[in-house]
């Protein structure tokens, strides 16, 4: 099968190199399936390049925090010999008989199929001095930045189970804890009220946090509510206010929920024909590795048989 130009179509064009992605190129390499990745950073993993610690639930791996497990990846990707286009992003999709992307140079890449595993990255606040004080008193993980933040007065933002779980972390650690929520609390019933039993811990709610502050490290942070502007000194801040899919680029022809996740079926396939995807993109119940990593090998398997029958 041939595309413009005479030039030859993959079987399978895998948009990221995190779990997802890596797992599906392997599969699709051992199913004898002509495959290609596309990684818009300069290395693999995605999400795992910011997980500072082992994950203990991960089976197989003795040890390993989340960057030496991406270099796990880039390695078997050599190995296995499957070609990666790094530093390289897809700015849109193009359905058709041979789907194709659309690269940020201009290039047009078809392929028999394509799967759509480009993950989704922290949400962050928006706000001046985020940028200024993030590794300078400003933390996304507690869990990660535990031993740093030990002792101290710390604000935590964000209303969910990752926010209230972290806040508890840090009061473990002997920190005294603001726990700043936008709206309403989403936790879960049994964070709630863990949360309300710890003398250590004020939880705010209906709050917007409006500016960080500080010299060459974080000392305060600005924040309206129903009483007005005023600012809260603190000696950190985690940000724990969830995670936004890597869809921008493909939203506008992949049916998607409101919040931009892509909508699969049972075998991973999205609305548009020879179109899959998988891990963080399609909002899963758990987002995890393990999780990720069988998603693409789940898609790849349809795939497979969608291309050759079997």
């Amino acid at each position: 099968m041939h595309g413009g130009g005479g030039m030859s179509v993959r079987d399978l064009i895998v948009v990221g190199a995190g779990p997802a992605g890596v797992s599906a190129a392997l599969w699709a390499r051992t199913l004898h399936l002509d495959v290609e990745v596309i990684e818009g950073a300069a290395v693999p993993g995605g999400q795992l390049q910011h997980v500072h610690f082992h994950p203990r639930e991960l089976p197989g791996i003795e040890f390993g925090h989340g960057r030496a497990i991406a270099q796990t990846y880039l390695r078997q990707l050599l190995e296995a010999g499957i070609p990666v286009r790094w530093e390289t992003r897809a700015e849109a999709l193009e359905p058709g008989p041979s789907p194709a992307l659309r690269l940020h140079d201009g290039t047009r890449l078809e392929a028999r199929a394509l799967l759509l595993a480009s993950g989704a990255r922290r949400r962050r606040l928006e706000v001046p001095g985020e940028t200024t004080f993030d590794g300078h008193g400003l933390s996304y993980s507690a869990t990660r930045d535990r031993a740093e933040l030990a002792g101290r007065h710390v604000v935590v933002v964000g209303g969910g189970d990752a926010a209230y779980e972290n806040a508890l972390l840090l009061v473990a650690a002997d920190c005294t804890v603001t726990l700043l929520v936008r709206g309403r609390t989403r936790a879960r019933r049994e964070f709630r009220e863990r949360v309300a039993a710890e003398s250590r811990i004020t939880v705010h709610e209906r709050v917007a946090v409006r500016a960080l502050l500080g010299d060459e490290v974080l000392r305060a942070v600005r924040v309206e509510d129903a009483d007005g502007v005023r600012e809260l000194a603190c000696e950190g801040m985690v940000v724990k206010i969830g995670v936004i899919p890597n869809t921008e680029w493909c939203r506008a022809v992949v049916a998607h929920d409101a919040d931009g996740w892509l909508q699969v079926d049972a075998t991973q396939a999205t609305s548009v024909p020879d179109v899959w995807a998988a891990g963080d993109v399609v909002r899963p119940a758990l987002p995890s590795i393990s999780v990720a990593a069988g998603q693409g090998a789940l898609a790849i398997a349809a795939i497979r048989r969608a291309l050759r029958g079997a």
